[in-house]
């Protein structure tokens, strides 16, 4: 069968189910290469605080060891979302309102 090739009404009775089990952190990268060099990843926490430490946020991130390239998993990507949004309406003075909405979810 081709990759991208729709199977008919009888290949797919003929196929056997599998079940697989996925683990709750199947989502979290720990180690790996880098897609750019191919060197090895080591993993790195990054603290910034925001407010003068009122609001400290820890992003855990793998970082190549040759060439600098950063990966972070998806929820890793959000906390670092968040921080950016937060450091933007610091700057532009709309952290309250941002805060408020956050908290009326």
């Amino acid at each position: 069968m081709e990759e991208g090739e729709d199977l008919s009404f009888e290949e797919l009775k003929q196929m056997e189910e599998e079940r697989i089990t996925v683990d709750s952190s199947a989502h979290e990268v720990n180690d790996g290469l880098c897609n750019e060099c191919g060197g090895k990843l080591i993993k790195i926490v990054e603290n910034r605080s925001l407010l003068d430490g009122a609001i400290t946020f820890h992003i855990i991130k793998l970082r190549c060891e040759q060439c600098g390239k950063e990966y972070a998993d998806l929820n890793q990507a959000e906390k670092y979302d968040l921080l950016f949004t937060l450091e933007q309406a610091i700057k532009s003075k709309r952290l309250f309102e941002l805060l408020r909405m956050h908290v009326a979810k």
